[in-house]
């Protein structure tokens, strides 16, 4: 976590905590993405950068409204309402502070759009490419197997060859429950399949 993601994270991870079953598919998606941030510090940090591009964007497009007079350059055609045409004179500052307006909804929203997203695009680069490896790791562990190698050994040394790409990312994250949690390998196998699977039913549902 870096600095502005703690910031965030100060400023609204508490808030967040209670969001939990709000965004339950984001949080799977973190997990099967492996992007190795917390669900609040993310959440945190895709809220503020929002606010933040937003106000930014809104108030760079609002100047530039107001200096070209933006505004102005509509034309009515046709009848207008009496309140309508008496605001005629105002309309450069209604058009502005309107412009500001849909500026600040539309970029900050595309902003956080962009970070809600991010995690599941990730997630599903992350499965096409172990589909594209688990043909070759399967024979890699058959071999090792073959060779009399233990379960935990064989994912251990299948999570070192980085050739196998993502494969062997899931790899590592198994050899890790087994080494550090003192977990078997059945039940390591399972706690590493269970955000994916939830990801891809919530998905698919």
């Amino acid at each position: 976590m870096n600095s502005y993601e703690r910031f965030c994270f100060n400023l609204l991870g508490k808030r967040m905590k209670g969001k939990r079953e709000e965004y339950a598919q984001l949080r799977n998606d973190l997990i099967s993405a492996r992007l190795r941030i917390p669900f609040e510090v993310y959440i945190s940090t895709a809220l503020v950068s929002s606010i933040i591009v937003g106000f930014l964007a809104a108030g760079f497009i609002g100047i530039l409204s107001w200096v070209l007079k933006l505004p102005n350059l509509i034309k009515y055609k046709g009848a207008v309402p009496g309140f309508i045409a008496g605001l005629t004179p105002y309309s450069l500052v209604i058009g502005t502070i309107f412009i500001t307006i849909f500026s600040l909804i539309v970029f900050g929203g595309i902003t956080y759009a962009v970070f809600i997203m991010y995690p599941g695009v990730e997630a599903g680069n992350r499965r096409r490419n172990i589909d594209a490896t688990l043909p070759y790791a399967i024979n890699y562990v058959t071999s090792m197997s073959t060779a009399g190698i233990t379960p935990a050994e064989v994912f251990r040394l299948l999570g070192d060859s980085p050739i196998y790409g993502e494969s062997s990312v899931e790899s590592r994250y198994i050899a890790r429950e087994i080494d550090i949690f003192g977990r078997d390998l059945i039940d390591a196998l399972r706690r590493k399949a269970e955000p994916m699977a939830k990801a891809n039913v919530a998905r698919d549902g």
